[in-house]
């Protein structure tokens, strides 16, 4: 009995051992197809991940090329019907066995690294940002715009979907469209709040690609307007949305790029834009018109006192009166007043600001 029981043991273990290789064996074929399949989804996984996790993609690479180098090189048993038989009929079992041991020990391998491809936390900070600011200059005298069109934003009147902001070049209508990006994005009353520079040369898959951005998506440069379209459209038609647009110079088809007039009245969302023409306004259907004007003497003169700074200003007793013709001669443009104010900052010469005040009043376009 003594002998006897070794010898169970032994045998016990033979028929343990040969049922697993008769296993690598019998579903070679299978496993091989398994494994190709469990590559492709591997590989679609890292394709989706970030470079914060470069370690682990550099792992998947250097898997894939073993991998991809056992599929290739065995194609014919992918594709042999008698896969087991065929084996089993081979001069040198012993190259099978270890090719199924080879394709078993890989498969776990690729599905080791797919499990520890689940970077959650990663993909999670990696979301856009739905309320992104926006650094801006502080300009005197938009108070009363602002909360003008603020009221429109925070009140639940539908009729006033689309405002239209109008005026003359440099006037601040980018500025206070900035201002309005930065308080809601603050406030979150919305969804998501979007920011689009839409610019004179009209580009609506420029316009689509700054959209996309703030919703995680991106497209190839050959794909079409209107595929993009579909896609916005698709994020966007459930959510309440503040969409800015800037610097418009005609007409936009909302719907075009993805927009839906009818999914804005649903949400509740709010579209607001600036321009130069007030005919432009008219052509986006504008609910609301509102005119951005000049700042008034007063606004203008401390807006000008902001930039050139009380250093300049008292470098000599006649500066400020000369100081305050210059800013008078800005017209009251905020973006006059700031260039010129900044540039005026570093004189300290009355001769300097004499000269100044003679080339504004002569033509404004030589001055830097």
């Amino acid at each position: 009995m003594e002998m006897v029981s070794p010898l169970v043991d032994m045998f016990s273990r033979l028929w343990t051992c040969c049922i697993h290789t008769t296993g690598y064996v019998r579903n070679l074929k299978q496993n091989l197809n398994i494994l190709g399949i469990s590559l492709n989804s591997l590989r679609c996984q890292r394709d989706d991940c970030t470079n914060v996790v470069s370690d682990w993609l550099q792992r998947v690479q250097a898997l894939a090329t073993e991998v991809q180098k056992i599929l290739d090189d065995n194609e014919a048993i992918k594709n042999d019907g008698g896969c087991y038989f065929y084996c089993w009929g081979r001069k040198n079992c012993c190259s099978a066995y270890k090719l199924g041991n080879l394709v078993a020990e890989q498969m776990n391998a690729v599905q080791k690294l797919s499990a520890e491809g689940v970077f959650q936390e990663v993909t999670n900070k990696c979301q856009p940002d739905p309320f992104q600011q926006i650094p801006i200059v502080d300009v005197t005298g938009m108070e009363a715009k602002f909360k003008e069109v603020s009221e429109y934003l925070v009140t639940k009147r539908n009729d006033v979907q689309i405002i239209g902001l109008y005026g003359m070049g440099g006037v601040g209508k980018t500025t206070l469209l900035q201002k309005i990006n930065n308080e809601f994005a603050e406030r979150k009353q919305f969804d998501l709040v979007i920011f689009v520079v839409v610019s004179k040369d009209l580009d609506l898959k420029s316009i689509q690609s700054q959209i996309g951005m703030k919703l995680g998506i991106s497209w190839t440069e050959e794909t079409p307007v209107y595929k993009r379209a579909e896609d916005v459209f698709k994020v966007l038609k459930s959510k309440k949305k503040l969409l800015l647009l800037d610097d418009i110079w005609e007409g936009i088809d909302l719907e075009t790029i993805g927009i839906s007039k009818n999914a804005i009245q649903i949400t509740g969302s709010k579209i607001i834009f600036t321009t130069r023409s007030k005919q432009v306004c008219g052509f986006m259907e504008a609910d609301k018109r509102i005119e951005i004007e000049c700042l008034n003497e007063d606004q203008a003169w401390r807006l000008f006192q902001q930039k050139v700074k009380q250093e300049a200003l008292s470098c000599h007793p006649d500066v400020t009166e000369v100081a305050k013709k210059v800013a008078k001669a800005c017209r009251g443009l905020p973006l006059a007043l700031i260039a010129i104010g900044r540039t005026m900052s570093s004189k300290t010469d009355l001769q300097h600001w004499q000269h100044a005040l003679h080339t504004l009043q002569e033509s404004a376009s030589p001055f830097s």
